[in-house]
């Protein structure tokens, strides 16, 4: 049933929600900045700052909107720490466009500015209404996004190690502990009444290794290194295991520009399959569309 997930082997036909952009458009595009953000503490200008530091402090404000008068526009930003001596005006920075953001924005475009700023303002009608931070990207909207998007990459490994190597041939290449694990948790699947092959239950791990293994596939796929593909393959399995376990930190001894430049290397792969998907595809639709046309040309 694996090959039937992503296209017939008769048609050719293309199965909905297989796609990296079906994940994009029903989940990756529904997740905008105003899902996420938080609203924007602000301060009066003319407070005095170490007043401000300190109340700042007590609630956990690392940045606040500063304003010239009460529930008015925004004009700027104070960073907590630096407020000391004099007024909140003597530290405030002014907000240029790139401190801006659309509470429209979409999450891939999000990530692209979070992965360079750890932190942007919110724009919603007519000013500044809130802010996003990297740390928000813990929240569990984006961690659906990033939990489909790993289990899609899965799911096109064992696509390509299957078309790859069929249902026994990769045996050999795995080590026999390895083996018996699959075929371990195959037994007990079975005995849920599960219809399921040994492959089916294969590791992330597994299959990562059998398809470094290919030369062939890593070609297909556009994994010129062998070791950076393998290292692309750790980093996702990591990032699986945080979002499966609910860990609270999605970064954990990394940083957030690392784990974006992560997610942004996974979609890459995952389209650069999916296009090589639909190329096979096209090609077996093709066969099947020539049945269609001939007998019309012999009348």
């Amino acid at each position: 049933m694996g090959y039937q997930l992503w296209t017939s082997p008769i048609t050719g036909y293309r199965r909905k929600g297989t796609r990296l952009a079906d994940l994009r458009s029903v989940v990756g595009a529904r997740i905008v900045t105003r899902t996420i953000q938080e609203p924007l503490q602000c301060c009066p200008s003319d407070a005095p700052a170490d007043d401000m530091r300190r109340i700042l402090g007590e609630r956990g404000f690392d940045v606040a909107g500063v304003q010239t008068k009460h529930n008015g526009l925004v004009v700027g930003f104070v960073v907590t720490e630096t407020l000391q001596g004099g007024s909140v005006k003597d530290h405030t920075s002014p907000m240029s466009v790139d401190h801006l953001i659309s509470d429209a924005t979409p999450l891939s475009d999000l990530l692209a500015v979070l992965r360079e700023k750890e932190r942007v303002f919110v724009l919603a009608g007519s000013g500044v209404q809130g802010i996003v931070t990297r740390a928000d990207l813990n929240k569990p909207p984006v961690r659906v996004y990033l939990f489909g998007l790993l289990s899609l990459l899965e799911m096109h490994m064992q696509f390509w190690v299957r078309r790859a190597y069929g249902e026994e041939s990769w045996k050999e290449k795995l080590k026999d502990d390895r083996l018996q694990a699959a075929e371990k948790i195959q037994d007990e699947r079975r005995g849920r009444n599960e219809h399921i092959t040994v492959l089916d239950c294969l590791q992330f791990c597994d299959k990562r290794d059998l398809l470094l293994a290919s030369n062939d596939l890593r070609a297909k796929l556009g994994l010129a290194s062998k070791r950076q593909a393998k290292s692309l393959f750790n980093d996702a399995e990591d990032l699986r295991n945080r979002l499966a376990h609910s860990q609270q930190d999605l970064v954990q001894g990394s940083s957030w520009k690392a784990q974006i430049e992560l997610i942004e290397k996974v979609e890459e792969l995952v389209h650069r399959s999916d296009d090589t998907v639909e190329q096979e595809a096209k090609s077996a639709r093709k066969s099947v569309d020539e049945l269609w046309v001939a007998p019309q040309k012999g009348r």
